[in-house]
């Protein structure tokens, strides 16, 4: 199923116009700024800032949001150990990231426990094996492990449902729900399925999101002053830097896998990242 989509940019443009706007601040992931970038070159001086939980704009380490969201997940997580372990349950966490893994692998990261990322297909007998003798090796009896909404195992594709969005993408249904009935099926064993999407993006940000907001917006305001167009707040080797808006031909930026997946055990790495910046990846 297919939506009409409709290249309103003229009538967009007319409204800049009447607005007598001289720049436009474009704050979004890569669907938004990949069409700031198009009013860009249409004639509109604009300024793009990256705020999505995905953390998968191109051209910056970081985009606003994804510290509130990795906070959030983190501590729902730890919560529920309590919940899974009087229950002896499997627990399946799922968590945004249609296209990068980011959420999951950065919360995976910081809980120290199992994730699976769009960047990876995993053999889902061996993830079922791996957390059933996770399970078994836990003196509280029980496992867990966090899916991207957009992880699918070998031979497995998430299925998709609703009319597609303005930028062509349609909703997701749940791999967490299809993943707790293969465990079902392959083992008997109960599991606990939690959707942590919307949740993690909501309320107030925390300290990382904050100070990071502030010093984009200043930003953004010195690039204004100084006639500035067609670029985007960044932080790049962990510093912050202007760099040109994402070629939207691109698309998102994706997990180092080599660097950041064990794909042997489902889970982050956590050697060689001596040197690296501090959120763990570099922009491209």
């Amino acid at each position: 199923m297919t939506s009409t989509v409709y290249d309103v940019t003229p009538a967009v443009l007319k409204n800049i116009e009447t607005l007598g706007l001289d720049y436009l601040i474009a704050i979004g992931g890569d669907d938004t700024l990949s069409y700031a970038a198009e009013l860009d070159r249409q004639g509109m001086r604009v300024i793009a800032v990256p705020k999505t939980m995905d953390n998968d704009v191109r051209n910056t380490e970081y985009c606003i949001g994804f510290s509130t969201a990795i906070t959030r997940a983190m501590d729902a997580i730890e919560r529920q150990r309590t919940t899974l372990g009087s229950h002896e349950r499997i627990g399946l966490f799922r968590v945004f990231g249609r296209d990068a893994g980011y959420t999951a692998l950065y919360t995976a990261y910081v809980t120290s426990v199992r994730c699976c990322i769009p960047e990876y297909k995993v053999d889902l007998q061996k993830l079922i094996q791996t957390l059933s003798t996770d399970k078994r090796n836990n003196p509280s009896n029980y496992s867990l492990v966090i899916l991207s909404e957009g992880a699918e195992w070998e031979g497995y594709t998430v299925k998709e449902y609703g009319e597609a969005d303005a930028f062509g993408h349609r909703k997701k249904m749940s791999v967490a729900e299809d993943l707790s009935n293969e465990i079902k099926s392959a083992t008997g064993e109960e599991t606990i399925v939690s959707d942590l999407t919307y949740d993690l993006r909501s309320g107030s940000a925390d300290f990382v999101d904050r100070m990071v907001a502030s010093t984009f917006a200043g930003m953004a305001i010195d690039a204004i002053q100084q006639g500035q167009h067609g670029l985007m707040t960044a932080i790049c080797d962990g510093c912050y830097s202007m760099v040109s808006i994402p070629d939207p031909k691109l698309g998102p930026r994706r997990v180092d896998v080599e660097l950041m997946y064990n794909t042997e055990r489902y889970r982050p790495t956590y050697d060689r990242k001596l040197g690296l910046p501090i959120f763990l990846t570099r922009a491209s």
